[in-house]
């Protein structure tokens, strides 16, 4: 079915009902239908050569590349014709466009200013017929700072596929290691991972040793066979513009591939399919509102009380449940940094055990400290698993029971409602299951709009959610605390490599008889208590967000089925009748079609 001669068929229904926020939900719609682009991130080390990578498809030097590390900021590249050459721009903090300079732009480049969200370039025509991609240059991870938690929890979970460069003579290292243990989370299907080895000497080929081993390493990180890519170095002083047809070559093969497409097709045409659903709501909601008294409509208004005091219920558990973690959370770590300094330090002290001192604090830093932080991260991500996945089941049961009583309720008040309710159980059993249309449409706006996001079509997958009762309403909140788990330990582990690093990076320089152990054993609590702190904090701010996730949740459940029926009226002429149902019938006739489809 065409989604372009759909869009063509809904808008009269839209204009019709003259509603002002079905008219933006059509507007953001029809900008999807018009661009529904693939998205391709690029990640690596701060100097593996992204960006350079990025300016040879461009065939000029238009991202500002550096050896030294800089602050750095995400670019994001895609095709607008409206600009006749390569154009940058900043989106800034109020979700508006701004133009830059050339000059501008390679000063955000390395040092955004506090209101820049992000970086663009509109690109009059992708080389290498890229069409429908649009593709996101993200900082190494030297440089990221608080960018590092946007590519994290963000651009990995949201792409089609990932472009990962790593340098030739540095290979993968630790924070590689890091990285692609956390990407090997979302490899599925509908992810497709490109290795880029960066920086070949010229004559290297992938049967060279360093790259059987830069290959295997990353296979074992991933724990899946991958394609990579070599990228020859560039000699001399001319400018850097590598060129990767290959690489280039085999991503334009996978966003355009036949089976990716249709699964664009297919997220598209769910989303007008519930659009529909929503606008016949309405129309059937007028046609309800006309038969029904004023006593019918107020006892209406006393259910939907009854369904928000439910709605007011759900937030309490979830502030009960988030109060307490917020209250444990810094005794769990007091107590993990506590196990930590005790076993670390019993085994400093074990002097037989050791070679030479410069032998125990390479292994205190390398393996031990490493080793017990995650035997201490476990139990306390145990304990939040533990106590979301209680909260969890409570909201489920008290959900479901709330909408089991509510409709029971309103089914005695008129069986004029019948249409209504049945209307609403199949749109809640053929959404998608990660958002709803509003949402989705309000958060990731249109091709250049200033919601545009790392909003995968491809990742919006067609399931169905179950009927109006029964239904698991916190499936994504399960996903959600999964994804906030692995952050937890990525963050972690970042936290206890740095924190090592500064308090370790001195004692060799006072390794003398009988000092050495009390000196490391002194600065490992020092490294301890860094950790400590600053992991805390960041999972506190992270906790800040699961709440604010749950009470979301919570809204997107009660608010749609109130939304449904409130604001009944019973004043609208009842001549007007018989249009108002043959509304309803076209409506229904055109479901009928797009769902055969």
């Amino acid at each position: 079915m065409n989604l372009l001669e759909n869009m063509s068929r809904i808008q009269p229904f839209v204009d019709k009902l003259q509603n002002e926020s079905f008219s933006t939900m059509f507007k953001l719609l029809q900008e999807r239908v018009d661009y529904p682009e693939s998205f391709v991130t690029m990640l690596g080390e701060t100097s593996s050569g992204k960006s350079s990578l990025i300016n040879g498809l461009l065939g000029q030097e238009v991202i500002y590349t550096s050896a030294r590390p800089t602050t750095g900021t995400i670019v994001e590249l895609y095709e607008y014709d409206i600009d006749e050459k390569i154009t940058p721009y900043a989106l800034v903090n109020n979700a508006k466009l701004r133009k830059l300079t050339d000059a501008q732009f390679h000063e955000q480049c390395l040092t955004p200013s506090e209101d820049v969200l992000r970086l663009r370039l509109h690109v009059p025509m992708m080389p290498r017929q890229l069409q429908g991609m649009r593709l996101f240059d993200t900082p190494g991870y030297g440089s990221i700072h608080d960018k590092h938690e946007e590519v994290l929890t963000q651009f990995v979970p949201n792409s089609d596929v990932i472009i990962y460069v790593v340098n030739y003579r540095v290979g993968i290292g630790e924070a590689d290691a890091e990285f692609l243990q956390y990407i090997s989370n979302y490899l599925q299907d509908d992810l497709t991972f490109f290795l880029v080895i960066n920086r070949v000497p010229e004559g290297i080929t992938s049967d060279n040793a360093r790259i059987k081993e830069i290959v295997t390493y990353a296979k074992d990180l991933l724990h899946e066979d991958i394609q990579h890519f070599l990228v020859q170095s560039i000699s001399g002083n001319e400018v850097k513009l590598p060129h990767a047809p290959g690489l280039w070559d085999a991503v334009r093969k996978e966003i355009q591939s036949p089976e990716r497409q249709q699964l664009i097709n297919d997220v598209l045409l769910n989303y007008q399919i519930q659009l529909l659903q929503d606008i016949q709501l309405e129309w059937q909601k007028k046609v309800v509102g006309v038969r029904l008294s004023d006593e019918s409509i107020q006892q209406v208004q006393q259910e939907i009380e009854e369904l928000k005091d439910k709605q007011k219920e759900a937030y309490e558990l979830i502030q009960k449940t988030f109060n307490t973690i917020e209250v444990k959370l810094p005794r769990l770590f007091e107590t993990a940094n506590n196990h930590m300094h005790q076993s670390i330090s019993s085994e400093i002290k074990n002097a037989n055990k050791w070679t030479s001192a410069e032998e125990c604090i390479g292994y205190t830093s390398a393996h031990l400290m490493p080793r017990y932080e995650k035997l201490e991260r476990r139990k306390i991500t145990d304990y939040i698993d533990q106590e979301i996945t209680i909260l969890n089941d409570k909201l489920n049961e008290l959900i479901n029971q709330a909408f089991i009583d509510f409709t029971k309720n309103i089914e005695i008040i008129s069986n004029e409602f019948e249409p209504i309710l049945q209307g609403f159980s199949k749109k809640i059993a053929t959404r998608t299951t990660d958002t709803i249309l509003k949402s989705f449409l309000s958060k990731f706006g249109g091709r250049g709009g200033a919601g545009a996001g790392v909003a995968n079509l491809g990742k919006k997958v067609m399931k169905k959610a179950g009927g109006l009762v029964g239904k698991k309403f916190t499936r994504d909140q399960y996903n959600q605390l999964a994804k906030f788990l692995k952050k937890i330990g990525a963050t972690s582990t970042r936290n206890l490599t740095i924190a090592v690093t500064i308090a370790l990076e001195g004692i060799f320089y006072v390794i003398e008889a009988n000092r050495w152990q009390s000196r490391l054993i002194k600065d490992v609590q020092k490294a301890l208590n860094t950790w400590q702190q600053d992991t805390l904090k960041d999972v506190q701010l992270d906790m800040v967000e699961l709440r604010q996730t749950n009470i979301e949740m919570v809204n997107e459940c009660f608010d749609e089925l109130i939304s449904t029926f409130n604001q009944l009226d019973n004043t609208l002429e009842i001549k007007e009748m018989d249009a108002w149902q043959k509304e309803i019938d076209d409506l229904q006739n055109l479901l009928n079609e797009m769902t055969r489809g």
